[in-house]
């Protein structure tokens, strides 16, 4: 299966999967688990040559997916397991999160904080979150029952276009 259907703009093309093994994290699908993935996403974004505010939103985003899939995929139930790829290259960093809960049908492009508040509903932020830290955020269905997070971020030049910078 492809990617969750969403009428976003388009993206930027992914970035190409590195030859050199992923870093690989499995953790439990849980809360107490979150604190580990965020500092351990900002470490590897800062190993991959990313400044300290690029390996921040780094890893508030890979967070976001990681709470995503936790409250959402797996609705909060224990004994669940989430498997982090990380993939550093020289154009950046892909960061894959596989679980084997619920995928989401439909992705928001945006979301307006203020008709949240006032419908006080809970949640809805997350994706648009991701959209706006990284470089490029889809739900993808590699295989049946697995459900992938894929979230890339690409380096920046001085002046601030995309790509390469070694």
């Amino acid at each position: 299966m492809g990617p969750v259907e969403s009428a976003a703009p388009r993206t930027p093309d992914p970035l190409p999967t590195p030859a050199a093994p992923p870093i690989v994290l499995i953790l439990p699908a849980a809360c107490e688990a979150l604190t580990l993935v965020h500092e351990a996403a900002r470490r590897i974004a800062a190993g991959a040559g990313f400044d300290e505010l690029a390996a921040d939103e780094i890893a508030v985003a890979v967070n976001e997916a990681m709470t995503n899939i936790v409250e959402h995929a797996y609705r909060g139930e224990p004994g669940h397991e989430v498997t982090i790829r990380f993939h550093p290259s020289p154009g950046g960093l892909r960061v894959e999160l596989d679980h084997r809960g619920e995928s989401p049908t439909r992705l928001p492009l945006e979301a307006d904080p203020v008709r949240l508040a006032a419908e006080r509903r809970r949640g809805g932020l997350g994706v648009a979150l991701m959209r706006k830290l990284m470089t490029r955020v889809e739900h993808l269905e590699p295989s049946p029952g697995v459900g992938r997070w894929s979230l890339d971020r690409r380096h920046r030049h001085p002046d601030g276009r995309s790509g390469d910078l070694r």
